[in-house]
């Protein structure tokens, strides 16, 4: 358990060098600018957004609408499911969820317990709780808890970029 947080901790820490860096290269690439204090990003609204999507999440979910669960990640996205590879890109995210529904994966409840923000990435932290029911079976609950990186779109909408999470259903 303890190597799973310093896992989210050196994701979420090499997003924020990635960053750094990126900024630092503008600058100096550009020196005859001034430096402007960055605006004060509002914490309050990103999370609003945030937890709005996650709503939409669980509609998707519900609906059995995998074109529409994968709409909420950016193009170039990155998924972490516990015991697997890493799934990159938005059409091999939504194989991925369709395979999820597929073996009956009902509802998805996300609930933000943290968000940390700075430029156009933050990190939310947060638990959540699946409806699993495979045909013929009875209803199971997953609970568990999960690190997403959300990336702010170009028309200003935020959508998951990297997205991990930690299971408490034994590893099959």
């Amino acid at each position: 358990m303890k190597s799973k947080i310093s896992i989210y901790f050196i994701v979420f820490f090499m997003a924020v060098f990635m960053i750094s860096c990126q900024g630092n290269q503008e600058q100096a690439e550009q020196p005859e600018q001034m430096e402007q204090p960055e605006p004060t990003m509002d914490l309050a609204a990103v999370r609003q957004a945030i937890e709005a999507n996650n709503l939409k999440f669980g509609e998707a979910i519900r609906m059995g609408d995998v074109a529409l669960l994968a709409a909420l990640y950016t193009e170039d996205a990155s998924l972490m499911p516990p015991n697997s590879e890493i799934i990159t890109g938005r059409e091999a995210i939504q194989a991925f969820w369709s395979g999820g529904l597929q073996m009956g994966i009902k509802d998805a409840v996300l609930t933000t317990v943290d968000v940390l923000g700075m430029g156009d990435l933050v990190c939310e932290i947060g638990q959540y709780k699946l409806t699993i029911q495979p045909e013929g079976q009875d209803a199971m609950e997953d609970n568990g808890k999960y690190v997403v990186i959300w990336k702010k779109a170009e028309d200003g909408s935020w959508q998951l970029h990297i997205d991990i999470w930690n299971t408490s259903m034994p590893a099959q």
